[in-house]
């Protein structure tokens, strides 16, 4: 081997060495990420949320006309998509009501937390295509709501 190439070698070497020798960034020196919150909490509610939600709350819904008494429980994969779609929406968005310019008081997290379990127990539920547990979870869904309301006089 010649000198130059001996010598590339060596550099080489050296450069990858120091590059794994050196320490990676902890997550204690990364640059906390801007949140913010893009619209006021009405518009979240009526944008976000409620749409989510809905989509959750339909799978106990029948709805009654002059053909008669007609289900809205899921029958098809894509029936159960749009529930699992809704339930993964709920649950991320919840993520955006802990957003401090959003938080309300030290009570506000806990309904968040309430809220975020139950659109998780949702999205597994529609996954599995349980009907039962996804009934159950949109009945709890709507007291979860509506505590929250009459706490902060939303109602």
């Amino acid at each position: 081997m010649n000198k130059s190439a001996f010598s590339a070698s060596v550099i080489t070497a050296l450069v990858v060495s120091g590059f794994f020798a050196s320490p990676l960034k902890s997550e204690s020196t990364l640059p906390m990420p801007p949140f913010k919150a893009h619209v006021d909490m009405k518009t979240f509610m009526e944008h976000v949320l409620v749409p989510a939600a809905q989509v959750i709350w339909s799978v106990n819904g029948t709805i009654i006309d002059a053909k008669g008494e007609h289900d809205l429980s899921p029958r098809t994969d894509d029936d159960w998509e749009k529930i699992t779609s809704g339930a993964a929406t709920l649950a991320e968005a919840t993520n955006a009501l802990m957003i401090p310019e959003r938080v309300h008081d030290a009570q506000w997290n806990s309904y968040v937390k309430k809220l975020a379990d139950a659109a998780e127990k949702a999205y597994l539920a529609a996954e599995a295509h349980d009907l039962k547990s996804i009934a159950e979870v949109s009945d709890h869904l709507d007291g979860i709501c509506a505590s929250c309301h009459r706490h902060y006089g939303l109602e």
